[in-house]
């Protein structure tokens, strides 16, 4: 008797490491016949040459996880303009390509992973939080296209996780840890086991969303 799946293909962009591998590790454990995990090797999005190539090969898929290493930490006058165009087409302009030339099935879902600073913005991440508020701000309205296809649109806007992103943002990292309200930072599992429960439960009501995961280190209300 042939397996029975609960969706055909699944891709995640930065699906090597961090919390792109954990989501992967978790969409493995699902019914789906195939788990692309990408890495910058298979995909650079900064290279919409890349992002074509990678188009080609992958032309219909069920879900995607739109997923790429931030930007570094960099005061407003060392940012030069080559690095605005860079993190430009790494976080918006070859995300658009991918979800312009890659079809998603009937009934799939998108996620994103932003940044809980696109809520509260940080004056030293600044290219990472203009662009992916950008870039979140788009999803809100192709929300509204995809969902006729009963295609969900959710984004992920995590605070500090125990990746290699935060080692490199942050020295001492027991030191940070008390200064935070849950004197912890986040487990990627949350968000593995979050993005599992959405696909596994069809989900469909959240479209359009943007949920945080920070640990309560965001003091705006809205």
């Amino acid at each position: 008797m042939m397996k029975k799946y609960l969706f055909k293909k699944a891709i995640v962009l930065g699906g090597s490491k961090g919390l792109g591998a954990n989501i992967a590790k978790k969409l493995e454990e699902l019914s789906i016949k195939e788990v692309v995990r990408c890495s910058s090797k298979d995909v650079d999005t900064s290279d919409l040459k890349s992002v074509e190539n990678f188009c080609k090969k992958n032309p219909i898929v069920d879900i995607i996880v739109l997923n790429t290493g931030g930007p570094p930490n960099l005061k407003f006058n060392e940012i030069t303009n080559e690095l605005w165009i860079k993190y430009f087409n790494q976080l918006f302009l070859g995300y658009v390509n991918i979800l312009s030339k890659i079809k998603v099935r009937k009934g799939g879902y998108i996620f994103n992973i932003s940044t809980a600073l696109i809520k509260e913005p940080s004056n030293n991440l600044m290219i990472s939080t203009s662009i992916r508020i950008a870039f979140t701000s788009l999803l809100k309205s192709l929300t509204y296209e995809f969902c006729k296809k009963d295609i969900s649109i959710i984004s992920l806007a995590p605070g500090p996780f125990k990746t290699n992103r935060i080692k490199k943002l942050v020295n001492n990292i027991k030191k940070f840890e008390k200064n935070l309200p849950l004197q912890k930072i986040g487990n990627p599992d949350e968000i593995g086991n979050f993005v599992k429960y959405v696909i596994l439960n069809k989900v469909k009501y959240i479209s359009g969303s943007t949920i945080y995961f920070d640990g309560t280190t965001n003091k705006s209300f809205l």
